[in-house]
């Protein structure tokens, strides 16, 4: 079954219908995994990527004066946020193996049923943790970012982008903390 971004936030149905797909080929399972281990390690990256942008102004600046590592804080950043996906997934009983079916368990039970994220968060979702850039028309997306950061040698990342993204996830985890504790 192919995963059409479009069509999960649009369609209840469809998202039932990726939920039974993903059942059945077993890349979601049922776990009693705690939710909070989640949350703490994305916590966790998000400190620490706070840090280290933090420390460009200070000691990376005065230790590596011709280096940079934003494109460490944008990874950093990014597993922030996937670790939140996760934990929503833990929270339900479930754990995965597919950005695609971590989606659309999310979308399925927080949006169309609880109606716990609003469309904004879905849309954040899948900007940033969307595994495939051509299955979505973003322009930019952490995990597309991530991976030129890990993976490119021609990519210039600076402080700008590490803040944006710092930004959105710092309140993408609280709200979903907030909500997961309630």
């Amino acid at each position: 079954m192919k995963f059409d971004a479009n069509r999960l936030v649009k369609e209840k149905k469809y998202c039932e219908e990726l939920f039974k797909h993903y059942n059945k080929i077993k890349s979601l399972k049922k776990a009693n995994l705690e939710y909070k281990k989640h949350i703490a390690k994305a916590i966790s990256n998000l400190e620490f990527a706070n840090y280290l942008l933090e420390e460009h102004n200070f000691s990376i600046k005065k230790k590596l004066p011709d280096r940079e590592y934003y494109d460490w804080c944008i990874t950093i950043y990014y597993y922030a946020i996937y670790h939140t996906s996760l934990a929503l997934l833990s929270k339900l009983g479930y754990r995965s193996g597919s950005h695609f079916a971590t989606l659309a368990t999310i979308t399925l039970f927080y949006y169309h049923k609880d109606n716990v994220l609003k469309r904004e968060d879905i849309d954040f979702l899948l900007e940033k943790i969307n595994l495939e850039e051509k299955e979505i028309d973003f322009v930019i997306g952490s995990k597309d970012l991530r991976e030129r950061a890990c993976y490119g040698v021609d990519e210039s990342f600076n402080i700008s982008i590490a803040t944006l993204l710092q930004k959105q996830t710092v309140d993408f985890v609280n709200r979903i903390k907030e909500a997961l504790e309630e």
